[in-house]
């Protein structure tokens, strides 16, 4: 039987590795776009530099997936502890909040805030991420942080997002499941009696993010399998409403009894107009090292500042950068006619600037800025997108798979257990914000 993968990302390399280890007779194609594999998961290497496409680290409750993890990092990763902030007001602020950092706030915040706690608005049906936030957190933090970071980050207004966007990001935003920031009042309670909660995390020993997935492309290839790089697939070769290939961009069809499609659904289904928002990433190196840079990653919600989000891979392993220099990843969220998408140059002043007034950079430390463009990072959950997926039916022989391909904003520990459960023939649901 011969199978057809598209999509060199986490998910696709998943199925692929996860096929050849049950049976190795199988053919397998990994086909990919880009000239390495992992996808969103991906590493760019300059002047010894490591730069992962934003804050990229393994974390899951989930013992199968733990378990294929270390077993094909094996002994090739570190443990690393979580250290998150959000810029608000100013500051720099831990994430989960703190006592301390909320003090820190403008007092009419916190006024505003705490009245929110007896008057929040009874929202009879919850259909948008306005609805879902004003409900849970009241009017004043919408207004504050939510209501400008949305629009800042998905190029929208969040009364035109769906409420699963919510579900899909704020819930799980404090990454560990025994901290509760599901409500104002849940969030309230953690500030004031704050359980102590050291989230471990997996990261490769060497290289970046896309260690893992080079390690799992030597298992396929030692397999049998094939991977092809800088190939583009164009569309799918159906006959009778059953798949039979694909066809690539330069007109070769390759034949396929299965196909996996991890790729954007966009490209198999423009015609239902579902949406991804475009992350332009900014890698600066620096001289030297910034102390201000205490966290792995931090969220900036000001409409003033083009970022969005910052990482500093040296808290995820010191040698990602040489030793006494330092390096800032900045996230510029945009879609594909934005004028800095094409020619990001544009705006390297103001990145600059933006960079030095929230006190990562000094101007004068930057060895260079290295822009990578990375389209489709994130599916725009808009009011009617369930029924745009709804309207999509699919041919015989063809699953969609990870972040893109299922139009699903996940992580890659669930991305990883979608595609496990593949491979084993069992079912998935893609809600993963509902405990399975």
């Amino acid at each position: 039987m011969k199978t057809v993968i598209v999509g060199a990302g986490i998910s696709g390399l998943t199925i692929a590795e996860g096929i050849l280890s049950n049976d190795v007779k199988q053919e397998i194609v990994v086909i990919e776009r880009e000239n390495s594999p992992g996808g969103l998961a991906r590493t760019f290497h300059k002047d010894g530099f490591d730069f992962d496409i934003g804050p990229h680290r393994f974390h899951t409750f989930n013992k199968d997936v733990d378990a294929y993890l270390q077993n094909i990092l094996a002994d090739c990763f570190v443990q690393i502890s979580r250290k998150s902030s959000v810029h608000m007001a100013g500051k720099y602020r831990s994430w989960p909040l703190t006592m301390a950092s909320v003090m820190g706030l403008p007092f009419p915040v916190i006024w505003k805030s705490f009245l929110d706690l007896f008057n929040k608005p009874d929202i009879k049906e919850i259909k948008s991420f306005s609805d879902f936030i004003r409900s849970r957190y009241g009017n004043n933090l919408y207004d504050f942080f939510f209501s400008g970071y949305t629009r800042k980050f998905t190029g929208i207004s969040a009364e035109e997002l769906h409420v699963d966007w919510a579900q899909a990001g704020v819930n799980r935003a404090v990454i560990d499941k025994r901290v509760k920031a599901d409500s104002l009042g849940s969030l309230v309670k953690g500030i004031l009696l704050p359980k102590p909660v050291e989230t471990k995390f997996y990261y490769p020993s060497h290289g970046g993010i896309q260690t893992f997935c080079d390690k799992q492309c030597e298992r396929i290839q030692a397999a049998g399998g094939k991977i092809l790089l800088n190939t583009s697939v164009k569309e799918l070769s159906v006959v009778n409403n059953t798949v039979n290939g694909i066809v690539l961009e330069n007109g070769e069809i390759i034949k396929a009894d299965k196909v996996y499609w991890s790729a954007p659904i966009t490209v198999l289904y423009p015609e239902c107009d579902l949406k991804f928002i475009n992350t332009l990433i900014a890698n600066v190196a620096l001289k030297s090292e910034v102390p201000q840079n205490d966290y792995q990653w931090c969220y900036f919600g000001h409409s003033d500042l083009i970022f969005s989000r910052l990482t500093i891979p040296r808290h995820f392993r010191a040698d990602c950068v040489p030793s006494g220099r330092d390096s800032v990843i900045a996230e510029i969220t945009c879609n594909s006619e934005t004028d800095f998408w094409k020619d990001p140059e544009i705006i390297r002043e103001r990145l600059i600037h933006d960079l030095t007034s929230v006190g990562a950079i000094k101007e004068e430390d930057i060895l260079f800025i290295d822009w990578q463009r990375i389209p489709e990072t994130y599916p725009v959950y808009t009011l009617n997108y369930k029924d745009q997926l709804a309207s999509i039916k699919l041919p015989e022989g063809l699953t969609l798979t990870g972040r893109s391909g299922s139009f699903w904003y996940n992580n890659m520990d669930h991305s990883i257990d979608q595609a496990l459960s593949i491979v084993k023939g069992s079912k998935f649901k893609k809600d993963f914000w509902n405990e399975r």
